[in-house]
């Protein structure tokens, strides 16, 4: 067998056989051939397959897409830029104009006599004077792709091609989603006349796979993927998912994701496969929209998920009552249908609930990554460093621990390793947040599944917020009041170093989250005279850091103190007097900048809401510096104290009193 004869398609093999045989007829057969199917079902695949054969056999065909075409005027553009290669490139576009008119002549197609190139006009068969240049095909096949999606008239459309058909003596293939086709009434007289043979493009998992996969440029990859054909077969059968179209944009996801992963984790046949089937089984539900991204990192939660179906219904029962009579507010109840909908997904794939106990990466870096298209690389790095496949004797006990479910440590060894945490955890040894918080969920978890029978979640509750106090109490809990994105230490509400929390979704992890919330606010109330202080001292040091201290800010170059109190009124910690002090001292271009901070500094809506309370203070300010002025009357000083007021104060003081007004 020849490469030329080589099948494209198994299960569509009698389709493509009979392709060979219409397409090599020697004499004009008056019909043409329709190619139908639904949306990804794979079509344009199987179709453009068959073009690469017909290249190889060196038949000569035309191709067009009619997804979007709105004349006969652009067709045969089309098939003029694939006739005439050369006069329809950029190099000549004038030159190609011109012989482009004189080959075409008059262009425009007249259907009807009245000089006009209008594809909608109602027609029977229509006499077409082709232009020279499309006469003198020397009987190519011609190809129309996406016959529904087309925006001239179906009965016009069909009248045309068959035009080359009847009278031009030439195969057409045409491929189409027919149920679209069919809501015209018309559709059926038109095709009888047209269409001798009709074909059902049936699903091809294995060749679209086998293809799509040989298209990939990353050799590591493209070896990956068909050593696991199997695998994503499986996954796409179990989800019942017919789309083709969407595999394509899924390995091609993959691709993405491989070339940031570490590289000592791409040789990692498990990992790999872990990631694969999330990515598979997360896109496919997406794309058939039963999950939206945003609720990616409720899955773990809905797992647990147990709805009481008496409160349902009594919910159901007096929904139209007063709401006083309801148990659950109209809020609950959508947020349990959620909750349910996601329960749904996940045990149509059996594997969804091991996966989604510990994924990799975590869920919500996922949802990032569905959402935004956003592949956050060192969320990736940590996550997989982290990971089990990983894991040695200098891994950290708390991750070894996290763990536990998914590795072939003993029961002996499990009891060890939860003794060592737990000495740890008694003696303070974590102090960032995010460590805490995942210890904390472990033993509320373990608890949760019957493997820590030592104490309740409430005890664990107790002394998780002792452990907080005791940090308070020692000035060693964490007030970062923003976090670089690109730091190791990055923590979030749902994970920390690329592992999720477990136990997130227990009602006492969330009340342990609030709690650290409320500490770190209370801490942070505290120390804000002191770190007023201490900008006080940037502002008559560097102007620029005390810019981008107080505003809200994008910047590429990270710095550690960017926009860090653009949404914390630390200004009203600061005594006038002393602000005052320092700022009389600087040059006055040094003020301006300064003062032109505060102008800014409530520029954006949302966040001169919450700096309200700056507001009193801001009027403070201003008096002083008028005052200042006054007693410097008629002297340049004064002058340029009041020019600085009336340019800076005095706008800022507006904003913020209109939005007080408005609040």
């Amino acid at each position: 067998m020849t490469q030329e004869d080589q099948p494209i398609s198994g299960v569509n093999s009698h389709i493509e056989k009979y392709l060979d045989y219409y397409c090599g007829l020697s004499h004009a057969p008056g019909f043409a051939i329709l190619l139908k199917g639904e949306w990804g079902c794979g079509k344009t695949w199987f179709i453009n397959k068959y073009r690469e054969k017909l290249e190889k056999k060196n038949k000569k065909f035309l191709y067009v897409s009619l997804y979007g075409m709105t004349s006969f005027s652009e067709i045969e553009n089309s098939f003029f830029q694939q006739l005439h290669p050369v006069l329809s490139s950029k190099g000549m576009a004038i030159t190609g104009t011109i012989l482009k008119g004189l080959l075409k002549g008059a262009l425009k197609i007249d259907l009807d006599g009245d000089k006009q190139d209008d594809g909608s006009l109602s027609i029977q068969i229509p006499e077409i004077n082709l232009p020279e240049y499309l006469k003198n095909t020397d009987k190519c096949i011609l190809i129309f792709d996406d016959l529904e999606r087309c925006q001239i008239d179906i009965e016009n459309l069909l009248g045309y091609i068959n035009y080359f058909v009847e009278h031009q003596d030439l195969k057409v293939i045409m491929v189409a989603n027919e149920v679209k086709l069919e809501r015209n009434d018309n559709y059926k007289n038109i095709k009888e006349k047209l269409i001798g043979k009709t074909f059902d493009i049936a699903r091809d998992l294995h060749g679209a796979l086998e293809s799509f996969t040989q298209e990939i440029d990353n050799s590591n990859v493209k070896s990956f993927l068909l050593n696991n054909k199997e695998l994503i077969e499986e996954i796409y059968l179990e989800a019942k998912y017919e789309n083709l179209r969407s595999l394509k944009q899924i390995i091609l996801d993959f691709e993405r994701i491989f070339q940031e992963l570490p590289e000592k984790s791409k040789s990692i046949a498990e990992l790999l496969k872990k990631i694969l089937r999330l990515l598979l089984a997360f896109s496919i539900e997406v794309k058939r929209g039963s999950l939206l991204p945003k609720n990616i990192n409720r899955l773990k939660e809905a797992q647990e998920f147990e709805y009481n179906e008496s409160r349902k219904n009594y919910f159901q029962k007096n929904k139209s009552k007063d709401s006083q009579n309801s148990l659950l507010s109209p809020s609950d109840e959508e947020d349990n249908k959620v909750l349910i909908s996601l329960k749904k997904i996940i045990d149509q794939h059996q594997f969804w609930n091991l996966l989604i106990y510990e994924p990799l990466p975590n869920l919500e870096w996922w949802q990032d990554f569905l959402n935004l298209g956003k592949i956050n690389e060192n969320e990736l790095k940590q996550s997989i460093l982290n990971s089990k496949y990983f894991a040695d004797e200098n891994t950290p006990n708390w991750i070894r621990l996290w763990h536990f479910y998914d590795t072939d440590m003993t029961d002996n060894e499990f009891h060890i390793l939860l003794e060592k945490v737990e000495a740890e955890y008694a003696d303070k040894e974590f102090i960032e947040i995010g460590e805490i918080l995942h210890v904390t969920g472990v033993f509320f978890n373990l608890c949760n599944s019957g493997l820590y029978p030592n104490k309740t979640k409430q005890d664990i509750l107790h002394d998780a917020k002792d452990y907080i106090d005791d940090l308070v109490n020692e000035n060693q809990l964490d007030l970062s009041l923003i976090q670089n994105p690109n730091s190791t230490k990055l923590y979030s509400p749902t994970g920390y170093q690329g592992l999720g929390y477990q136990g997130i979704e227990l009602d006492e992890f969330k009340e342990f989250n609030s709690y650290i919330s409320e500490a770190k606010k209370s801490a942070l109330e505290q120390k804000l005279p002191q770190l007023g202080l201490e900008l006080l001292d940037i502002m008559q040091r560097d102007k620029w850091q005390f810019h981008r201290m107080l505003c809200m800010n994008n910047f590429s170059d990270y710095q550690e103190w960017d926009s860090r109190y653009s949404k914390i009124p630390i200004l009203k910690y600061i005594a006038p007097q002393d602000f005052m002090n320092r700022f009389l001292s600087m040059s006055f271009y040094d003020k301006g900048s300064c003062l032109g901070t505060f102008s800014e500094r409530y520029e954006s809506v949302n966040f001169s809401q919450v700096l309200q309370e700056e507001l009193p203070w801001l009027k403070n300010i201003q008096e002083l510096l008028l005052e200042e002025a006054n007693n410097k009357q008629y002297k340049l000083r004064g002058y340029k104290l009041k020019f600085l007021s009336e340019k800076y104060l005095s706008k800022a003081l507006e904003k913020l009193s209109n939005d007080e007004q408005s609040n």
